[in-house]
């Protein structure tokens, strides 16, 4: 089985060859930043590509779109971003150019956003789980994202949960046995979930390790998204149990942390009964997704980063922590 065409830096993924010194002026001119004294681009994601500009009125982020994303995409993507922000959750905002628009395209084949630059780290940088406060603060983003009333269009995520049996036959012939047989397991497991029937709600759809930022002052940030879609509620409680919330140092069982996360949530957002019975199911095969995303980098589309390799580790080992004891 051959090897997908896959961009693995930040700037392979852009329509652009070159250099992109004019390319940062000219945007800081059209955001009115002021001079462009220097930038960095940022080397973690799987998705577009990241700068952080340095000028003397501060630091900005663009965040310069893939050449894969359409330009209905870009319209629901800043669509998202504004509702959420609309909606009182943490999230930089969005600056606008002198024209008065939040999208600009430089040369019309680099299109951007820019936003104010956040100092401080996501959670895969710090490499500790959040502590009780920050998760408790990172639990009250969630529900404030899930009761903003914004119904997009879909939009398709190959890591998303309910796409779970097209990533399975797809990277299975590069999955090893034993983590197939655990792959296996969790299918099985999400096989009883009354899905369409949940109560359904905004998603931020990636609330992982790399997305939730604590700032230098201790506030808690969600950023990036671009998957966002219209899921069960409890997609969003399950990713934030399998991916966010696990501690390599201290791992303590899926089930006792998907408890706790009920529990919390529900301070915000109260789940019902069903949600809270088949949450762990669903963070169970979150677990799996992460697992199976990351073989889909690494063998499928050729991405062989340390991130990719965090993430197969990660779902390696939660898989084998809840499913061995059972055997």
């Amino acid at each position: 089985m051959s090897k997908e065409v896959v961009s693995k830096s930040p700037i392979d993924r852009l329509n652009y060859t070159g250099d992109l010194t004019p390319v940062i002026s000219r945007a800081a001119q059209a955001y009115r930043l002021g001079e462009a004294r220097s930038f960095s681009v940022i080397p973690v994601g799987y998705e577009d590509c990241n700068v952080v500009i340095n000028t003397p009125t501060g630091e900005y982020v663009a965040k310069i779109f893939t050449k894969d994303r359409h330009p209905e995409e870009l319209v629901r993507y800043c669509t998202i971003m504004e509702q959420v922000i609309a909606g009182g959750v943490n999230h930089p905002p969005l600056l606008h150019t002198q024209d008065n628009q939040i999208v600009y395209s430089d040369a019309e084949t680099l299109p951007m956003v820019v936003m104010p630059f956040i100092r401080g780290n996501n959670f895969l940088e710090l490499d500790h789980a959040p502590t009780s406060t920050e998760r408790r603060a990172i639990l009250e983003q969630a529900a404030m994202i899930n009761t903003i009333p914004y119904h997009p269009t879909f939009l398709h995520d190959s890591w998303a949960i309910p796409n779970i049996y097209q990533i399975y036959a797809k990277v299975s012939p590069f999955v090893p046995t034993e983590e197939l047989e655990l792959i296996q397991k969790a299918i099985i497991q999400y096989q009883t979930i009354p899905v369409s029937s949940l109560p359904h709600a905004l998603v931020h759809g990636d609330f992982t390790k790399a997305n939730v930022l604590k700032g230098d002052v201790g506030k808690i940030y969600v950023l990036d998204f671009s998957v966002a879609n219209w899921y069960p509620r409890i997609q969003e409680l399950a990713v934030i149990a399998a991916n966010l919330l696990y501690d390599r140092e201290n791992p303590q069982p899926l089930k006792q942390t998907c408890e706790l996360v009920a529990e919390e949530y529900s301070q915000f957002n109260p789940l019902t009964d069903t949600e809270r019975q088949y949450l762990y199911a669903y963070a169970l095969t979150g677990v799996a997704m992460t697992l199976m995303g990351a073989h889909q980098e690494k063998y499928i589309k050729g991405n062989d980063s340390k991130e990719t390799d965090y993430w197969l580790d990660l779902g390696r080992n939660g898989l084998r922590r809840e499913l061995h004891y059972k055997l």
